[in-house]
C-alpha cells in the first residue's frame, strides 16, 4: 500500500495542472460573436464614435475595408456589449475587470444597420500578460464572415485605450450618453 504522504504530493500535482489548463481554457476559447445577445448589451442605441478612435479599428490585415474610414461619408456608430464576468465593472466604473472579462464593440456604418460591419474585442488576460496596458488582448473580427482579422496587444488599440487607464482602460463615454438621455 502507498503512503498517504507520496500520493499528496502528486495529488497536489495534478490539481495544480487540472487548474491551470482549466484557467488558460478560458482564453483558447473562440469568443463567440455570432451570438452576439449571450452578452450584456450596455448601450441602448447605437452611439456615435469619434472620428479618431473610429480610424484607429482599422483591420490590420490591410485587405478589408475599415468601415470607419473617411472616404465613407457617414459617421462611425457601435454597439457595446459585455460578458456576465464584466458587467459590474462596467456599469460601476470602479476596480479591474475581472481575467476572462469580454468589452465588445460592433461597429456599424449607420445607426440603421442591422449588422456590424466589424466587432473589436478587449479580453482581459492574466496577470503579466501586458501589464503596461492593463493586462487586455485585442482582437478585430471581420462583421462578415467573422474572420479575426488581428490579435494580440495591437498598437492602435493599446494608444487609444491608454487614455482609460483610470477605468481599467475601457472607455465608458457610451455610458454617459445612456444616462444623459434618461
Amino acid at each position: 500500500m502507498k503512503s498517504p504522504v507520496v500520493a499528496l504530493p502528486l495529488l497536489v500535482t495534478l490539481s495544480s495542472i487540472f487548474s491551470l489548463a482549466a484557467r488558460s481554457s478560458q482564453h483558447d476559447e473562440p469568443i463567440r460573436l455570432r451570438n452576439i445577445e449571450q452578452y450584456f448589451k450596455v448601450t441602448e442605441q447605437p452611439f456615435e464614435m469619434d472620428d479618431t478612435a473610429a480610424l484607429l479599428c482599422e483591420p490590420a490585415d490591410g485587405l478589408t475595408d475599415n468601415p470607419h474610414d473617411p472616404k465613407y461619408p457617414s459617421k462611425a456608430f457601435c454597439h457595446v456589449y459585455v460578458s456576465p464576468a464584466a458587467k459590474e465593472t462596467m456599469l460601476s466604473g470602479k476596480g479591474t475587470y475581472p481575467e476572462g472579462s469580454l468589452v465588445i464593440k460592433a461597429k456599424l456604418a449607420s445607426t440603421e444597420s442591422p449588422t456590424p460591419e466589424l466587432f473589436t474585442v478587449m479580453q482581459k488576460m492574466p496577470a503579466g500578460y501586458d501589464p503596461q496596458h492593463g493586462d487586455w488582448k485585442y482582437f478585430v473580427v471581420d462583421g462578415s464572415t467573422f474572420r479575426q482579422l488581428a490579435s494580440g496587444r495591437i498598437d492602435s488599440c493599446k494608444s487609444c485605450h491608454d487614455q482609460y487607464a483610470e477605468t481599467d482602460y475601457v472607455t465608458r463615454l457610451y455610458l454617459k450618453q445612456k444616462n444623459s438621455s434618461k
